[in-house]
């Protein structure tokens, strides 16, 4: 049991992955409004400019997938709706500010958590229009 905890950790250490390979399905380019809200008062609708810098940002994402994520103890501090002319595209991304990890929801399916790899720019990003 030893050898297959040590394996599962290995794995687990070497897999990084962009959020283009998290979210390889869903047409980035067809996101027509974008919403950032800290999901208890402020919300703010960005610019399209804005909308291209938080592409690049995403585009340059460095995470790894959580072996065994936990929803329960998942700190909800904001929240990037992204929507398009195609309801079925739309998607969001739920930060955890403290435990540097965020979830993607995409179609209404189970969430799935990364853990960022670097101190976000994604963050900073969010917190800049939330406070």
């Amino acid at each position: 049991m030893l050898v297959v905890i040590l394996l599962i950790m290995l794995f687990y250490r070497e897999r990084l992955t962009s959020f283009n390979d998290a979210v390889s399905e869903l047409d980035i380019a067809n996101i027509g409004t974008v919403l950032i809200s800290d999901t208890r008062e402020q919300s703010h609708y960005i610019k399209p400019e804005e909308i291209e810098q938080l592409v690049s940002i995403l585009d340059n994402l460095s995470m790894k997938k959580k072996l065994i994520p936990n929803r329960p103890a998942f700190n909800e501090d904001a929240v990037i709706i992204f929507g398009s002319a195609n309801q079925e595209e739309s998607f969001s991304i739920m930060l955890d500010y403290g435990k540097n990890i965020i979830g993607i929801n995409q179609y209404q399916k189970n969430m799935k958590q990364y853990i960022l790899e670097d101190d976000s720019d994604l963050f900073l990003f969010v917190q800049g229009y939330l406070k």
